[in-house]
Order: structure tokens, then C-alpha cells, then sequence
């Protein structure tokens, strides 16, 4: 059995998404810096609710690490949370550019 889901309420699940997102005060769109789970920053796209190049897996994505050249889960960071020498070192290391 197919369930249609209306438009409208597409757009209200990605608009309260967003909100959420930027209320925690987490980018949302463009280049964000991530960590994965060997510690490693970089910049990645993150779209909410959208993904070409990892699998989303709720605010996790499976994706891969260019810093230390494997597959692993990253998660969004606060920017504000990290020193200037991290930020240098994210935004120096970005995955690939395709969204």
C-alpha cells in the first residue's frame, strides 16, 4: 500500500527541521564542520533531510572521512565550541564538493 503524503506537509517537516537545527544552533546548508568518530574535523555540504553523498542516519551521516581517508560516522559542530586552530584545520580539510 502506497501512502501519499501532500506537499504541504513535505514542506512543514523540513521547515520545523531547520528550525530545530539552527535552534541548537548548528548550521544548516553549505559548508558545515563536522567530526567523525576518530576525532578528525572537516567540511562537509549538509542539507537537512537531504543527502547524495552519505547515508543519513538521523543527525548522523555515514560518509567519508578526507582527513583520515575512511568511511565513518560524522556529526555536525558547533563552530562557536571549537578553538581557532580547529577551525583553521576544518575549514583546510573539505570532502568532496558534489552535494
Amino acid at each position: 500500500m502506497t501512502v501519499w503524503v501532500p506537499p504541504l506537509v513535505v514542506a512543514a517537516v523540513v521547515v520545523v527541521a531547520i528550525a530545530v537545527t539552527r535552534r541548537r544552533g548548528y548550521p544548516t546548508g553549505g559548508d558545515v564542520v563536522v567530526r567523525c568518530r576518530a576525532g578528525h574535523l572537516f567540511t562537509t555540504i549538509w542539507i537537512p533531510l537531504a543527502s547524495l553523498k552519505a547515508v543519513r542516519l538521523g543527525r548522523w551521516r555515514f560518509q567519508y572521512c578526507p582527513v583520515g581517508r575512511h568511511w565513518t560516522l560524522v556529526t555536525p559542530i558547533r563552530e562557536a565550541d571549537l578553538t581557532e586552530e580547529e577551525k583553521r584545520i576544518a575549514h583546510e580539510s573539505r570532502d568532496v564538493r558534489i552535494p
